[in-house]
Protein backbone atom coordinates (compact mmCIF):
# COMPACT_ATOMS: atom_id res chain seq x y z
CA UNK A 1 0.00 0.00 0.00
CA UNK A 2 1.18 3.81 -0.40
CA UNK A 3 0.47 6.35 2.43
CA UNK A 4 1.54 9.59 0.96
CA UNK A 5 1.83 12.84 3.29
CA UNK A 6 0.08 16.09 3.00
CA UNK A 7 1.57 18.84 4.42
CA UNK A 8 -1.22 21.70 4.52
CA UNK A 9 -0.01 25.53 5.06
CA UNK A 10 0.41 28.51 3.90
CA UNK A 11 1.85 32.33 5.15
CA UNK A 12 -0.65 34.13 5.72
CA UNK A 13 -2.00 32.59 9.17
CA UNK A 14 -4.18 35.19 10.49
CA UNK A 15 -2.66 34.88 14.29
CA UNK A 16 0.82 34.47 13.37
CA UNK A 17 1.83 35.14 9.41
CA UNK A 18 4.63 33.49 8.19
CA UNK A 19 4.85 30.75 11.52
CA UNK A 20 5.67 27.99 9.25
CA UNK A 21 9.26 29.23 8.26
CA UNK A 22 9.23 30.37 12.18
CA UNK A 23 12.11 29.94 13.99
CA UNK A 24 11.59 27.00 15.89
CA UNK A 25 15.19 25.55 17.96
CA UNK A 26 16.89 26.88 15.66
CA UNK A 27 15.33 25.81 12.64
CA UNK A 28 12.31 27.04 10.21
CA UNK A 29 9.38 25.14 11.89
CA UNK A 30 8.91 23.32 8.79
CA UNK A 31 11.68 21.40 8.94
CA UNK A 32 10.70 20.26 12.34
CA UNK A 33 7.47 18.77 10.79
CA UNK A 34 9.40 17.03 8.03
CA UNK A 35 12.15 15.94 10.16
CA UNK A 36 9.32 13.76 12.40
CA UNK A 37 8.02 12.23 9.20
CA UNK A 38 10.93 11.03 7.62
CA UNK A 39 12.03 9.33 11.26
CA UNK A 40 8.78 6.83 10.17
CA UNK A 41 8.94 3.80 9.16
CA UNK A 42 6.50 5.12 6.32
CA UNK A 43 8.67 6.01 3.37
CA UNK A 44 6.69 7.86 1.13
CA UNK A 45 6.08 10.99 -1.21
CA UNK A 46 6.16 14.10 1.40
CA UNK A 47 3.56 16.49 -0.41
CA UNK A 48 3.31 20.42 0.30
CA UNK A 49 -0.29 21.41 -0.59
CA UNK A 50 -0.02 25.21 -0.36
CA UNK A 51 -1.33 27.96 -1.83
CA UNK A 52 -1.48 29.82 -5.53
CA UNK A 53 -1.38 33.25 -3.71
CA UNK A 54 2.64 35.08 -4.11
CA UNK A 55 2.71 35.46 -0.11
CA UNK A 56 3.54 31.49 -0.27
CA UNK A 57 6.65 32.02 -2.59
CA UNK A 58 8.71 31.90 -0.15
CA UNK A 59 7.09 28.41 1.72
CA UNK A 60 7.26 26.93 -1.70
CA UNK A 61 11.09 27.81 -2.06
CA UNK A 62 11.80 26.62 1.18
CA UNK A 63 9.87 23.34 0.61
CA UNK A 64 11.85 22.32 -2.57
CA UNK A 65 15.00 22.97 -0.86
CA UNK A 66 13.89 19.94 1.69
CA UNK A 67 12.88 17.93 -1.37
CA UNK A 68 9.41 18.17 -1.05
CA UNK A 69 6.50 17.80 -3.74
CA UNK A 70 4.75 21.19 -4.25
CA UNK A 71 0.77 21.56 -5.10
CA UNK A 72 -0.64 25.11 -4.95
CA UNK A 73 -4.51 25.67 -5.45
CA UNK A 74 -7.06 27.56 -3.21
CA UNK A 75 -5.90 29.92 -0.43
CA UNK A 76 -8.92 28.89 1.83
CA UNK A 77 -10.55 25.41 0.45
CA UNK A 78 -7.85 22.89 1.96
CA UNK A 79 -10.07 20.11 0.30
CA UNK A 80 -9.38 21.88 -3.72
CA UNK A 81 -5.86 21.34 -2.63
CA UNK A 82 -6.10 18.14 -1.26
CA UNK A 83 -8.09 17.01 -4.30
CA UNK A 84 -5.40 18.40 -6.41
CA UNK A 85 -2.17 16.66 -4.73
CA UNK A 86 -4.49 13.34 -4.51
CA UNK A 87 -4.14 13.84 -8.76
CA UNK A 88 -0.70 14.44 -9.14
CA UNK A 89 0.61 12.20 -6.52
CA UNK A 90 -1.85 8.80 -6.43
CA UNK A 91 -1.99 6.80 -3.22
CA UNK A 92 -3.77 4.56 -1.35
CA UNK A 93 -4.52 6.65 2.00
CA UNK A 94 -2.95 9.93 2.74
CA UNK A 95 -1.80 11.70 6.03
CA UNK A 96 -3.11 14.58 6.54
CA UNK A 97 -0.57 17.08 8.06
CA UNK A 98 -0.65 20.68 9.99
CA UNK A 99 2.76 22.68 9.18
CA UNK A 100 2.19 24.09 12.87
CA UNK A 101 3.12 20.78 14.58
CA UNK A 102 7.04 20.26 15.44
CA UNK A 103 6.10 17.37 17.77
CA UNK A 104 4.55 14.66 15.56
CA UNK A 105 5.24 11.70 16.93
CA UNK A 106 6.47 9.10 14.52
CA UNK A 107 5.29 5.83 16.62
CA UNK A 108 1.27 7.13 15.93
CA UNK A 109 2.03 7.52 12.18
CA UNK A 110 3.68 3.95 12.61
CA UNK A 111 0.48 2.66 14.43
CA UNK A 112 -1.87 4.27 11.86
CA UNK A 113 -0.80 2.52 9.35
CA UNK A 114 -0.42 -0.90 10.76
CA UNK A 115 -4.26 -0.31 11.59
CA UNK A 116 -5.31 0.54 7.98
CA UNK A 117 -3.20 -2.39 6.30
CA UNK A 118 -5.34 -4.84 8.94
CA UNK A 119 -8.51 -3.31 7.55
CA UNK A 120 -9.07 -0.18 5.27
CA UNK A 121 -10.74 2.25 7.73
CA UNK A 122 -12.00 5.68 5.85
CA UNK A 123 -10.05 7.36 8.28
CA UNK A 124 -7.38 6.18 11.14
CA UNK A 125 -6.62 8.25 13.83
CA UNK A 126 -6.09 10.19 17.17
CA UNK A 127 -8.81 12.85 17.69
CA UNK A 128 -11.78 10.94 17.99
CA UNK A 129 -12.05 11.50 20.81
CA UNK A 130 -8.62 13.32 21.41
CA UNK A 131 -6.47 12.36 23.99
CA UNK A 132 -3.36 13.03 22.86
CA UNK A 133 -1.91 16.69 23.05
CA UNK A 134 -2.61 18.96 19.91
CA UNK A 135 0.26 19.35 17.79
CA UNK A 136 0.48 15.54 18.01
CA UNK A 137 -2.43 14.48 15.48
CA UNK A 138 -2.52 11.77 13.15
CA UNK A 139 -5.32 11.19 10.45
CA UNK A 140 -4.47 8.25 7.71
CA UNK A 141 -7.91 9.35 5.18
CA UNK A 142 -8.54 6.31 2.74
CA UNK A 143 -7.86 8.47 -0.65
CA UNK A 144 -11.32 6.46 -2.58
CA UNK A 145 -13.77 7.51 0.59
CA UNK A 146 -12.02 11.61 0.33
CA UNK A 147 -12.38 11.93 -3.57
CA UNK A 148 -15.87 10.32 -3.35
CA UNK A 149 -17.31 13.18 -0.87
CA UNK A 150 -15.33 15.92 -1.20
CA UNK A 151 -17.60 17.09 -3.59
CA UNK A 152 -20.09 16.79 -0.47
CA UNK A 153 -17.78 18.74 1.91
CA UNK A 154 -19.60 22.55 1.18
CA UNK A 155 -19.40 23.65 5.01
CA UNK A 156 -16.66 26.70 4.83
CA UNK A 157 -14.92 25.30 7.87
CA UNK A 158 -14.92 21.66 6.61
CA UNK A 159 -13.36 22.82 3.51
CA UNK A 160 -10.51 24.53 5.84
CA UNK A 161 -10.22 21.11 8.13
CA UNK A 162 -11.42 18.40 5.57
CA UNK A 163 -11.27 15.68 8.35
CA UNK A 164 -14.08 17.64 10.44
CA UNK A 165 -16.29 15.65 7.84
CA UNK A 166 -15.81 12.64 8.99
CA UNK A 167 -15.87 13.72 12.68
CA UNK A 168 -19.37 15.41 11.62
CA UNK A 169 -20.72 12.67 9.97
CA UNK A 170 -19.14 9.90 11.93
CA UNK A 171 -22.71 7.65 11.52
CA UNK A 172 -21.62 7.40 7.90
CA UNK A 173 -18.45 6.48 8.07
CA UNK A 174 -15.78 3.60 8.93
CA UNK A 175 -13.69 5.45 11.85
CA UNK A 176 -10.74 3.86 13.96
CA UNK A 177 -9.52 5.73 16.87
CA UNK A 178 -6.07 5.44 18.65
CA UNK A 179 -5.83 6.39 22.58
CA UNK A 180 -3.40 7.80 24.78
CA UNK A 181 -2.41 5.27 27.63
CA UNK A 182 -2.36 7.84 30.14
CA UNK A 183 -4.62 10.93 30.47
CA UNK A 184 -4.35 14.21 31.45
CA UNK A 185 -2.46 15.47 27.95
CA UNK A 186 -6.16 16.26 25.54
CA UNK A 187 -6.13 19.63 26.92
CA UNK A 188 -2.16 19.99 26.52
CA UNK A 189 -1.57 22.79 23.50
CA UNK A 190 1.40 21.68 21.51
CA UNK A 191 0.65 23.23 18.09
CA UNK A 192 1.95 26.37 17.33
CA UNK A 193 -0.89 29.01 16.92
CA UNK A 194 0.63 32.71 17.93
CA UNK A 195 4.64 34.00 18.38
CA UNK A 196 4.34 32.84 22.10
CA UNK A 197 4.16 29.36 21.49
CA UNK A 198 7.30 29.18 20.15
CA UNK A 199 9.19 29.85 23.31
CA UNK A 200 6.41 28.13 25.44
CA UNK A 201 7.15 24.80 23.66
CA UNK A 202 10.84 25.08 23.18
CA UNK A 203 10.92 25.35 27.03
CA UNK A 204 8.73 22.85 27.78
CA UNK A 205 10.44 20.48 25.45
CA UNK A 206 14.09 21.07 26.85
CA UNK A 207 12.72 20.71 30.20
CA UNK A 208 11.80 16.93 29.27
CA UNK A 209 14.61 14.37 29.91
CA UNK A 210 12.93 11.54 28.26
CA UNK A 211 12.02 11.10 24.42
CA UNK A 212 8.92 12.85 23.76
CA UNK A 213 7.26 9.41 22.58
CA UNK A 214 7.83 7.64 25.89
CA UNK A 215 5.69 10.15 27.52
CA UNK A 216 2.53 9.58 25.25
CA UNK A 217 2.60 5.79 24.92
CA UNK A 218 -0.44 4.10 22.84
CA UNK A 219 -3.40 2.30 24.87
CA UNK A 220 -3.69 -1.15 23.08
CA UNK A 221 -7.11 -2.97 23.24
CA UNK A 222 -6.50 -6.14 25.65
Amino acid sequence: MIFNYIIQCRMSSKRFPGKVLATFLKKPLLDHVVQQIKKTNIQSTIVLATSTDNSDNPLVSHAKELGLKIVRGSLNNVVERYALALDRYSCDAFFRVCGDSPLLLPHLFNQAALIYKNKPYDIVTNLFPRTFPAGMSVELIQTKTFLEIRKNIIDDSEKEHLSKHFYNNFDKFKIHNIECNLTGYQNLQLAIDEYGDLERIESWLLAKKDKIENLFPIKFSK
